[in-house]
């Protein structure tokens, strides 16, 4: 079924509002307008929103909040997203492509991306010899505030990867640069993955692109 507004004469203002373990999956292309929030009552009862829809924009057309939680999937998201609140050191709010699925996903958000400074990017690159495979994130426009972290999953990394294989972390569509760098991932530094470097770029892809490329 459509999430939509509700009220006699259609109303407007609808929020959607995921609290607390579980997962949510949103499937379809729902149009309420009033933002979606993923919260929970504390740190150790955190849930994930997972976005799976193939038209349209899971959560309707208002921002999604990421205050305590996940975001994960593969869908869509028409409006503007926040991983984090920028309080609390130990309320932290992720995307996740992956999330709930153990699968590499590109999540597509076609507004602006902003990590506060307790929000977190766990990124997934799967690979089994030269096949690889990885998260990603299209987003128009990104702030990664001071604070904010990068965490990479490679534990599914087997064997040697390609030389220059390039993996796109976030694809920024709009014109400006990446506004920011996490705090644990300079612009130039290198991650080893079983036995491979790769070299972090926030001007990467078309010049504005987060990305990760193996180097020797």
């Amino acid at each position: 079924g459509k999430i939509q507004d509700g009220g006699a004469g259609g109303g407007t203002g609808g929020l959607l509002t995921k609290k607390g373990r579980g997962t949510l999956t949103l499937t379809g292309a729902n149009t309420y307008t009033g933002g979606t929030i993923v919260t929970a009552i504390n740190p150790n009862r955190m849930g994930i929103l997972q976005v799976t829809n193939t038209t349209g924009s899971a959560t309707g057309t208002g921002a999604v909040a990421v205050n305590l939680g996940t975001l994960g999937g593969s869908g869509t998201i028409a409006g503007a997203v926040t991983i984090g609140t920028g309080v609390g050191p130990t309320q932290h709010g992720f995307l996740a492509p992956a999330a709930g699925t153990r699968k590499a996903a590109t999540l597509t958000i076609q507004s602006a991306l902003t990590f506060k400074s307790n929000g977190i990017y766990n990124y997934l690159i799967q690979a089994k010899g030269n096949r690889a495979r990885a998260d990603r994130v299209n987003a128009s426009g990104v702030t990664i505030e001071s604070g904010a972290q990068f965490v990479l999953l490679a534990n599914q990394v087997q064997g040697t990867l390609r030389t220059g294989t390039t993996f796109i972390v976030i694809n920024n569509t709009a014109v400006t640069a990446i506004d920011g760098t996490f705090a644990n991932l300079a612009d130039g530094a290198i991650l080893s993955v079983g036995g491979n470097n790769l070299q972090a770029s926030y001007e990467g892809g078309d010049g504005n692109d987060l990305t990760l490329t193996v180097v020797p």
